[in-house]
């Protein structure tokens, strides 16, 4: 039998890993002990917000710079506008369609022409171009008919969007009970969460599945599920 890993060891292995010199994440651990303080190092003014709003904003500034203020204002609004009263599969389809396509902006330009253009959320060109940053036990407050707070192990953010969610147990823990409970309590008490979500992780060390929001536990190929929502 393998040796007792805890989901501490785990969730460090990890995040050193991703800030290792040859990844190159940066971190934030994000840990309140008052889960309503806002002095959390995520720039955040709500704790229902799950965009880190002053990197989003850095980002498309950085990636558009012959943009206006106006027009990163309305790539801003667009990507962050609230999406409750859409399906989670229709808000996450909409908003990984601005992510990839960029997001459609109009502006009168110095001449007072109408322009019409796609502001750039990601760099596909040029990875390192991007702000990657790992996130660990972001408090998150609950929205729509959620009653609970929740408090996300890690989230790797791209340019202050949160794409990737990662749920760790312990080793002696079957890893379905993070899907059939941990991930359903999400779902349910922050589903403003999954709106950005591009790949989904479960882990206990010892087995690993990586999907999509609509991804079934048992849906596999080897010992992987397919995300039908990843980057490409």
């Amino acid at each position: 039998m393998p040796n007792f890993i805890s989901e501490d060891d785990i969730e460090q292995a990890l995040v050193q890993r991703l800030v290792s010199p040859e990844v190159g994440y940066q971190t934030l651990n994000a840990y309140t002990e008052d889960r309503a303080s806002l002095k959390d190092g995520s720039g955040r003014t709500d704790k229902r917000q799950v965009v880190l709003p002053d990197r989003l904003r850095a980002a498309l500034e950085r990636l558009n710079p012959d943009l206006p203020p106006e027009a990163i204002d309305q790539a801003f609004s667009a990507l962050t506008q609230n999406r409750s009263a859409m399906s989670p599969v229709a808000a996450n389809r909409e908003v990984y369609r601005l992510i990839r396509d960029g997001v459609p902006i109009r502006f009168n330009n110095a001449q007072g022409r109408e322009e019409r253009t796609q502001a750039k959320v990601i760099d596909y060109s040029d990875p390192c171009a991007n702000e990657r940053l790992v996130v660990t036990q972001l408090w998150v407050a609950p929205s729509g008919q959620g009653r609970h707070w929740r408090r996300p192990d890690v989230l790797i953010y791209i340019n202050g969007l949160p794409l990737v969610f990662i749920e760790l147990k312990n080793s002696n823990v079957k890893l379905r009970s993070a899907f059939d409970k941990n991930l359903t309590d999400y779902r349910r008490d922050i589903p403003q969460l999954f709106v950005f979500n591009a790949i989904l992780m479960l882990s206990n060390a010892l087995e690993t599945r990586v999907g999509s929001i609509t991804g079934d536990f048992l849906r596999k190929s080897g010992h992987r599920l397919v995300s039908c929502t990843a980057l490409q």
